[in-house]
């Protein structure tokens, strides 16, 4: 799967903006604020909904317009024969408009479907350092992709968990409590198992990612469940866990164990990677996961998984950004990578494109 084209109006800075690809590498030159970033912003509401910048649209749209409207054409492969998928989403403050095909549809995830995309920023180091939230993400994004009822099934479980979190801030609910409890915990096991997949798949592609950027280095994900680590995870022992917690719980007024505080660690040679790593370290460590969370999409019914790489050499010296570029281009993959200075390509060909003030010329 790639991306054919791209159309882009009102993101930040790019105000009506069309751009075509190549399935193999392209690369955005410009100044910083010039609007390679607001590109692969657009990219990722195409594909997520969402920006990896912030969580506020509005931050995203441009000045004095009210949404922003994202299009693209995507092929599944370089065969002309084959008909390309025709995929939009409008967004503004408070409405979502999303078309396949010409046809409207109704959920984020079937969008997603069509477009996979791992974008590696210079704020990737979070997967590491940051909140638990950020890894659970990371984790649940690969789920979605291969389980087919991973996503109805969290979404469930979301639900149920609000319930039961109001019986455990308003009393009038209390008598619905187990109630609850028992739906919250005929979820669990299944979840937790889908996310101890994910990390079983992780394991050896990490592992094989990292020989190649970060040589002489053991690399290992252990996913922490959300419970306390002797906790059976059987709907009969997380029953009687929730049980044994509810006096806690109440004067907590929430659910404070579950699928929803899930978590993963990285080590390396058996220390938490974050104790022990370098910065540059660090940063390449956070590529290697997702890299290695693009390659396992690939293997799931949606195919090969767009990159997007920007600033390609932010807080990597020059022999690490050498090396992690020639390993980006024997991946057959399509490949979108920012960068401030023209990147030297040797027997490759690359799409160029500079950009200055929101607009695009290719080269």
């Amino acid at each position: 799967m790639w991306i054919k084209n791209i159309t882009i109006n009102n993101c930040r800075s790019i105000q009506s903006e069309s751009l075509s690809f190549t399935s193999d590498l392209n690369i955005i030159v410009g100044p910083n604020a010039s609007g390679k970033t607001s590109l692969l912003e657009a990219l990722n509401i195409l594909s997520k909904g969402r920006s990896f910048r912030t969580s506020h649209i509005d931050e995203v749209i441009s000045d004095d317009q009210t949404s922003i409207l994202v299009s693209a054409t995507i092929a599944e492969t370089i065969d002309e024969s084959i008909k390309p998928t025709q995929i939009g989403i409008q967004k503004s403050r408070n409405k979502t408009k999303i078309r396949i095909n010409k046809q409207d549809v109704y959920t984020q995830a079937e969008l997603s479907s069509y477009l996979p995309i791992t974008v590696i920023h210079p704020n990737s180091i979070d997967l590491i350092t940051g909140s638990p939230a950020t890894r659970r993400s990371y984790l649940d994004w690969i789920a979605f992709y291969i389980f087919p009822d991973f996503l109805s099934k969290w979404k469930k479980y979301q639900h149920i968990l609000r319930q039961r979190n109001s019986c455990l801030k308003t009393s009038a609910y209390i008598s619905s409590l187990d109630k609850w409890t028992e739906e919250l915990v005929k979820l669990q096991p299944d979840i937790i198992e889908y996310r101890q997949k994910v990390i079983e798949l992780l394991q050896p592609i990490v592992t094989d990612i990292c020989n190649n950027l970060l040589t002489g280095l053991n690399i290992k994900l252990t996913l922490k469940s959300g419970f306390p680590k002797e906790t059976k995870l059987d709907e009969e022992s997380l029953f009687n866990y929730y049980k044994q917690k509810q006096e806690y719980e109440l004067k907590a007024k929430r659910t404070t164990a579950g699928a929803h505080r899930a978590d993963f660690t990285i080590s390396i040679n058996s220390t938490p990677a974050e104790e022990t790593a370098s910065r540059g370290q660090l940063k390449l460590l956070a590529i290697c996961l997702l890299l290695a969370q693009n390659n396992s999409i690939s293997s799931s019914k949606s195919g090969e998984g767009v990159l997007l790489i920007d600033d390609l050499a932010a807080e990597l010296d020059s022999d690490n950004k050498i090396i992690l570029l020639n390993y980006l281009l024997k991946l057959d993959k399509q490949l979108i990578i920012t960068s401030t200075s023209e990147l030297v390509v040797d027997d490759i060909k690359a799409k160029v494109f500079h950009v200055k003030h929101g607009s695009f010329v290719s080269s």
